[in-house]
């Protein structure tokens, strides 16, 4: 490995530190912030989706009028919309039709990254070892995760962080290392030739990619159960504060440390095939831990042992979010061009983000109607969408062989 590439590398993992823990302040705790600022409901909660994940859609039309400045201008620009979002929610107490906004503005910056950083991580790896260049970033991240979840625990228990003060205190701290992570990527681009620089504008989208749109349509649904219904299940049925968020979140990101970097290298080993077919199991199964524990406590159940049960399920669940690795090693896979994969990958976002924003409020809708236990069948049930595509790889794999 060159010189220049090690050290672009290791500026690129200092601004995915900074990414992860402004994220790890501010995103990780709206569940509470939307509940307790807005005393939002749980037809609220869905509707507030709207504006938080219509950028997922939004991102692939910039990401493709923007190509020709290639992925590292882009994530410069996307770090700078995460913190012009967060100083307007963390110093200027918004109304919630402006905070939606700025809510909209922050969240565009973030979807950006989920696919640049992607595109910037396989760019980086050395042939042979793509799966283990993404599980790094994803450890990396995650420890930072970590230890904002941290931060986030004391700073509640010990009252030092609140949702009614002028300055919340959270997303004024996130604000600061947000423009260190712009100003990394900026010191990046000396090192890192800018993958994708002055390709032409196009927005694409191939009939071999379709397996990597139905993973992603499928994601954008199970995705629902780590960042909205999983944890209203905690705040809602429970009754709990973001300390008691925050301290499922530590322990997931314990976790997350060994298992993204762990997931990443099963990836180069086993393949893409085996690894989808792991997911769904994996998804389906979670789910189904959650579901019960939640329409339980919906029914009137109490106890310690379902409260465990419940919190369990949540850690499951949120561990979820490591397999989108998989589906970004699934594009390059099926990528014509290495240089497709950044715009291959926003598309495929735009597809997860259609689903998140219909699904959310239908979910809100069910939960309401039939309970939550409905929600996270209607999870589970998608799962089918991994193993299918599982199959569908491991048939082509067979037939190029013979």
């Amino acid at each position: 490995m060159n010189d220049n590439r090690t050290k672009a590398i290791r500026i690129f993992l200092i601004a995915i530190v900074c990414y992860a823990l402004a994220e790890g302040l501010s995103s990780s705790i709206y569940t509470n912030y939307f509940k307790e600022a807005y005393q939002a409901d749980s037809f609220l909660r869905g509707m507030i989706e709207i504006p938080r994940e219509s950028p997922g859609i939004l991102a692939m039309f910039l990401i493709s009028a923007f190509a020709f400045l290639g992925n590292v201008r882009l994530a410069v620009l996307s770090h700078v919309m995460i913190t012009v979002g967060l100083v307007v929610m963390g110093f200027l107490s918004p109304s919630l039709g402006v905070m939606m906004v700025f809510l909209f503005i922050n969240s565009f910056g973030t979807h950006m990254l989920i696919t640049l950083n992607d595109g910037i991580a396989i760019s980086l790896a050395e042939k042979g070892k793509t799966g283990q260049m993404l599980g790094k970033v994803k450890g990396v991240s995650t420890f930072c995760s970590l230890l904002a979840a941290v931060a986030v625990f004391f700073g509640f228990r010990l009252g030092w962080f609140s949702y009614t003060t002028p300055v919340i205190l959270p997303f004024a701290i996130a604000t600061v290392i947000s423009v260190g992570a712009v100003l990394a990527m900026i010191w990046m681009r000396r090192y890192h030739p800018d993958g994708g620089a002055g390709r032409k504008t196009r927005l694409l989208l191939r009939k071999e990619y379709i397996p990597y749109y139905f993973i992603t349509f499928a994601y954008g649904c199970q995705k629902r159960i780590r960042l909205v219904f999983g944890p209203w299940v905690i705040a809602e049925l429970l009754m709990q504060g973001a300390d008691t968020l925050a301290l499922l979140a530590i322990a997931t990101h314990f976790i997350g440390t060994a298992f993204g970097p762990w997931l990443g290298k099963k990836l180069d080993q086993w393949g893409i095939g085996k690894m989808l077919m792991v997911e769904g199991i994996y998804i389906a199964g979670s789910a189904v831990v959650m579901g019960v524990g939640a329409q339980m406590l919906a029914d009137g159940r109490t106890g310690g042992l379902l409260t465990a049960a419940v919190f369990v399920g949540y850690v499951l669940c949120n561990l979820v979010g490591h397999f989108n690795m998989v589906h970004s090693y699934l594009m390059r896979y099926l990528a014509r061009d290495p240089e497709e994969v950044t715009e291959s990958l926003s598309a495929g976002l735009a597809v997860d983000h259609v689903v998140a924003i219909v699904i959310s409020p239908i979910f809100g809708w069910i939960w309401l109607n039939w309970g939550p236990g409905a929600v996270f069948a209607i999870v589970a049930l998608f799962s089918v969408s991994q193993a299918a595509v599982s199959l569908w790889l491991r048939g082509r794999q067979a037939a190029t062989e013979m």
